[in-house]
């Protein structure tokens, strides 16, 4: 089950952007032009996700148009998109660390085998690793050049 907050990505066609810019901004002026609670009883169960969310304000639905305005030029991201950790808990900051390897192999599984097997051997050259921290700040880390622990 998914936190009512957590971010999720979404490929739509131009065309289907466009709608939904138009359907934030119809909502926008009808429902918030004035305020307070969202007079459609129907608008306001989707809006909250049958009352289990905030529904957006009209500067923050302004913010939300801008934000999908701006991301309408660019090309969609190719490849692996690695989110940044969830939520801290504990009392230390938490990482997402990152192992990329190339491997040759015959199959998915084959590759994981073969990039586990040089990740256990004590004998394999010290990684480069991806660190992201919460706030997606990435930073590479050549453990080759670290000095021993």
């Amino acid at each position: 089950m998914t936190k009512k907050n957590d971010a999720i990505t979404l490929r739509i066609t131009r065309r289907e952007l466009a709608t939904i810019l138009a359907a934030l901004r119809f909502h926008q002026d009808e429902n918030l032009q004035a305020g307070g609670e969202i007079p459609d009883q129907s608008i306001r169960e989707i809006a909250t996700d049958g009352g289990l969310l905030k529904p957006l304000s009209f500067r923050e639905i302004s913010k939300l148009c801008e934000r999908l305005n701006l991301c309408e030029g660019s090309q969609p991201t190719k490849g692996l998109v690695i989110e940044p950790p969830h939520k801290e808990g504990g009392n230390k900051p938490l990482f997402r660390v990152v192992y990329v390897i190339d491997v040759n192999a015959a199959s998915p599984m084959d590759a994981s085998r073969t990039a586990y097997k040089i990740m256990a051997d004590p004998e394999s050259q010290p990684p480069v690793l991806e660190v992201i921290d919460r706030k997606g700040k990435a930073v590479s880390i050549d453990l080759s050049e670290e000095a021993p622990v």
